[in-house]
């Protein structure tokens, strides 16, 4: 039985792509999932990783929770490949990549001072590596949307970062990465791009990037928390849908709030592809977010969004950005779970 979002996706887009994406992963056969995973996201290093709140090792939860459901099995999972500093290149500066080779700039973007006094080796090992693996998984993940109709990359989603910086452990702007590629690989066929962020916190990573390569055909819709970091005002001049609320929004008001922002994004533009930024972090409790959804609430507003792109019939790719709430990767499995038997995403074979 095809899947709801069968619909929505753009076969001859992404027979095209297939052939030029091998750098970042191998294409996956009809009995694999679009959901993008390698073992590499989990950050851990001597423990020093449990000094900054993110759990850097729910990535892997996340996909033992769906194995537990019985909604997959890790063979049925696509694996991405490093993304190379070519592949970086694309979008960020030859300085910023060259910065990342020193173990400060690791601890700046990463707000773990202690990482400054470690050897730089360590540091790429450890950290950068599994970043530069989750770029590609998000990259692969929104060429898989082509052809699927849906995708979700089990990580991704470092919207801090932009073509020269990283911030709040987000050290490449993968989005920005993923839209650029998309675009060059079907030759225009996906051209108009809307980005959907409903992390707690402001993008400003990939709204400082439409501003620098001045992206018209970039539509961006951001709800987050205005009361919280970066509080980028430039960077606020590239969102077309802003929706700005405060510390403890509840459910109610924050899906209203939601709804009435797609309503809008879809009088105003017309996507060909859509990449979902899904942070957690607007949870109840979460330490960084400081909002009070339930956990209800936030499998309510990701049902929102696929519905929303199963209306536009336009491909759409998550990728689960922040969430700092020890129970975080609870909740992402939970609405992975929910998106899977509500859109018929199960595979049966």
């Amino acid at each position: 039985m095809p899947n709801k979002f069968a619909c929505c996706a753009r076969q001859q887009a992404a027979a095209i792509l297939s052939g030029s994406y091998p750098p970042l992963g191998t294409w996956p056969s009809p009995q694999q999932l679009p959901i993008v995973y390698h073992d590499a996201y989990n950050v851990s290093f001597l423990g020093l990783e449990n000094l900054h709140v993110f759990d850097s090792k729910k990535f892997k939860k996340v996909v033992s929770g769906l194995e537990e459901k019985k909604l997959l099995s890790k063979k049925q999972l696509v694996t991405p490949r490093e993304a190379t500093e070519e592949v970086l290149l694309d979008v960020h500066t030859s300085e910023y990549l060259q910065q990342l080779k020193t173990s400060r700039t690791v601890a700046q973007v990463t707000e773990l001072a202690i990482l400054a006094s470690l050897p730089n080796l360590l540091l790429q090992w450890r950290v950068v590596k599994p970043m530069r693996y989750m770029v590609a998984g998000t990259m692969l993940a929104a060429a898989l949307a082509l052809e699927r109709g849906w995708s979700i990359n089990i990580g991704g989603g470092m919207h801090h970062a932009h073509s020269g910086g990283g911030a709040g452990w987000c050290m490449f702007s993968d989005l920005t990465l993923a839209l650029r590629k998309l675009r060059q690989g079907t030759r225009g066929m996906v051209d108009n791009v809307l980005i959907i962020d409903t992390d707690a916190h402001q993008g400003n990573g990939y709204e400082r990037d439409k501003l620098k390569f001045e992206d018209d055909r970039l539509y961006i819709l951001d709800i987050y928390n205005a009361d919280l970091w970066p509080c980028d005002r430039s960077a606020k001049t590239a969102i077309d849908n802003m929706t700005e609320l405060t510390c403890g929004t509840k459910d109610v008001e924050y899906l209203r709030s939601l709804e009435c922002a797609l309503q809008r994004a879809a009088k105003e533009f017309k996507p060909d592809v859509i990449l979902y930024n899904a942070g957690t972090d607007v949870l109840t409790g979460d330490p960084l977010g400081r909002m009070a959804v339930s956990v209800e609430g936030v499998v309510q507003r990701d049902e929102t969004v696929f519905k929303y792109a199963l209306r536009c019939k336009c491909p759409i790719s998550m990728v689960l950005s922040g969430g700092y709430a020890r129970d975080s990767h609870r909740v992402v499995t939970a609405s992975i779970e929910n998106l899977m038997t509500k859109f018929d995403l199960v595979l049966t074979n």
